[in-house]
């Protein structure tokens, strides 16, 4: 088991309702690294992904047990910012979802939100960002045209700017390439393990072929409960625990 990390999870329990979806969760999340969380549907990963971004926040009958530390600090404190939260932990979803704005826009906007540039300035860090995720070369010379206009896997990778653009230190990904190409899934996986050098990095993936790729560590949940954690060379390879390798070699799914 993982003991340091900035990102980690105390006996967290999620209901909806009366329904238990996650169960006593404990885990910490590797700094400068990339953590897959893998599962059969229903088992809880996205709900994992909500917790950690108070997005359970507006769900009605969503009750979160447990503490959930961010640098020591619960981030379900009473007294915290959730916006400071959610910057913080950027979450990129399954479906790129891009402003109804030009390309340029949809990353000046986020950062315009928080001070104000010089012309010149703006222009560098649009540059910077989708040079970050891996965009800036095919679409450097069509920025004032809508966002709309671009392919759905560079509208992926435009979220992906977007969100480093507030300058997230934790990157969730909510099966982020699940609506993708192949070869658009590839650059997505490409620019997130470019990544992971300067960022934590937390995704949900139900294709164990992506987590075989990308994985620095994986986590097993089966029935919102955390059957198994480790490096993927281990979890992947040599599970401890049947649930895992009857997962893994396609008996459970």
């Amino acid at each position: 088991m993982v003991d340091h990390g900035r990102l980690s999870l105390k006996e967290v329990s999620v209901y909806y309702g009366h329904q238990q979806v996650l169960k006593n969760i404990s885990l910490t999340i590797p700094d400068n690294s990339l953590t897959v969380v893998i599962g059969p549907s229903g088992c809880g990963k996205t709900t994992l992904l909500k917790v950690l971004n108070r997005l359970l926040d507006e769900v009605e009958e969503a009750k979160v047990e447990g503490q959930i530390l961010l640098d020591n600090q619960d981030i379900y404190r009473r007294e915290v910012d959730v916006t400071q939260i959610r910057k913080k932990m950027g979450l990129l979803s399954q479906k790129p979802q891009v402003l109804p704005m030009s390309i340029y826009d949809n990353i000046a906007f986020g950062l315009k939100l928080h001070r104000t540039f010089k012309k010149s300035e703006l222009n560098q860090l649009v540059e910077k960002y989708l040079r970050l995720a891996g965009l800036w070369e095919e679409v450097k010379d069509r920025l004032n045209e809508p966002a709309g206009r671009l392919s759905i896997g560079q509208q992926q990778r435009l979220c992906l700017a977007r969100g480093l653009a507030v300058e997230p230190e934790i990157i969730l990904g909510d099966e982020p390439t699940s609506a993708l190409d192949p070869q658009s899934s590839r650059n997505v996986e490409t620019q997130l393990q470019n990544l992971k050098k300067n960022y934590t990095i937390l995704v949900v993936t139900h294709i164990l072929r992506q987590a075989k790729r990308l994985a620095d560590y994986v986590a097993f949940l089966y029935l919102g409960e955390l059957i198994e954690f480790g490096p993927a060379s281990e979890v992947l390879t040599a599970p401890q625990d049947p649930r895992t390798r009857a997962y893994i070699t396609g008996e459970i799914s």
